[in-house]
């Protein structure tokens, strides 16, 4: 007996690296996925605010627990050593730092811009100390910054962009809840810091802006990019479905951030502490590059710029970091 012979079907389903062509459903199970993000307590996270306050995790399927870091120097920390998967956003000088001491690689998506027009960092002074009125006059003096390394290697390049001999300057590490009343009281005699403690210090009377805005990017002699959203290696190859479903929370976020800045703002009010909430709707308007603007070439920029400020002592191979989530194809 002759059976009759049939062709072969062979099925062959493909998904393209990293995280663009998949499906969710090709991915991972169907239903809401839980994920534990870090966010650092400062106005840079402030796509994660909003797509928390505006649904936009649920949207994709996600159930997000956010855990409050103060700084991002412990959150970067934690995403090396995989004790939460992703968080963010983090400058840029900690993670390259982090990385490049452990012999670690890092995942990173979206971006945020500094420039003049966008400013993250401020350098204040009290509003009647006339002996400060630009960087140089720093010389002799004590500086509060953040305590994080991004802000000691800036502050560096900036006194050395002045002039000013680092020996010559005193830098004292506050935690954000300090700074505000270390300059009011005499503690220090400026601050390096950024938002919410920037514009609060400002808007209670405490501080001014000594010289351009920015002070960074006025050394850097253009925009920079400041911090990036961390994602830990193991999470985008065991999970590459809810590292899309999270990208595209992020960067509709970020489009939502760039088309009501005031509205945004207020998605900020419940993570900062209760003496900064008064002034969120004071903050400047943020800039930030989404996923898929932000890439390999991108971020290399970003080592080449922080190489010439002398933030980074020396180069770091970045390539493969940068992930990107398009819109999954349409059925």
């Amino acid at each position: 007996m002759i059976r009759p012979t049939f062709p072969l079907l062979l099925v062959l389903t493909t998904c393209f690296p990293l995280l663009s062509a998949c499906s969710d459903d090709e991915r991972e199970p169907r239903g809401a996925e839980a994920l534990r993000v870090g966010y650092s307590a400062l106005r840079i996270s402030l796509p994660v605010f909003v797509a928390k306050e505006r649904g936009l995790f649920e949207a994709e399927g996600l159930d997000v627990e956010l855990q409050r870091y103060e700084t991002a120097q412990p959150l970067v920390e934690e995403v090396l050593d995989e004790r939460v998967l992703a968080g963010g956003f983090a400058a840029l000088p900690i993670v390259f730092t982090a990385a490049s001491r452990d012999a670690s690689e890092v995942r990173l998506a979206l971006a945020m811009v500094e420039d003049a027009a966008h400013p993250v960092s401020y350098l204040l002074r009290r509003p009647g100390d006339t002996s400060i009125s630009s960087v140089s006059d720093l010389r002799g003096k004590t500086v509060g910054i953040l305590p994080t390394v991004a802000y000691r290697r800036w502050l560096d390049a900036m006194l050395v962009h002045a002039g000013v001999p680092l020996s010559e300057v005193s830098v004292v590490a506050l935690a954000p809840p300090q700074q505000t009343a270390a300059l009011e009281h005499g503690g220090v005699d400026a601050l390096f810091t950024n938002d919410p403690m920037a514009t609060a210090t400002i808007a209670r009377g405490v501080g001014v802006s000594v010289g351009e805005v920015a002070p960074v990017t006025a050394v850097s002699g253009g925009s920079l990019v400041f911090g990036s959203f961390l994602v830990s290696p193991r999470l985008a190859r065991e999970r590459p479905g809810v590292v899309a479903r999270l990208l595209r929370a992020l960067d509709d976020a970020t489009r939502l951030i760039h088309a009501d800045q005031s509205a945004a703002r207020q998605a900020m009010a419940r993570y900062v502490r209760a003496p900064e909430r008064p002034y969120v709707t004071r903050y400047p308007d943020a800039r930030y590059l989404t996923s898929t603007e932000f890439d390999d070439g991108a971020l290399s920029g970003a080592v080449r710029s922080m190489l010439d400020l002398g933030v980074l002592p020396e180069p770091i191979d970045v390539t493969g970091w940068t992930l990107r989530a398009e819109r999954p194809a349409a059925p």
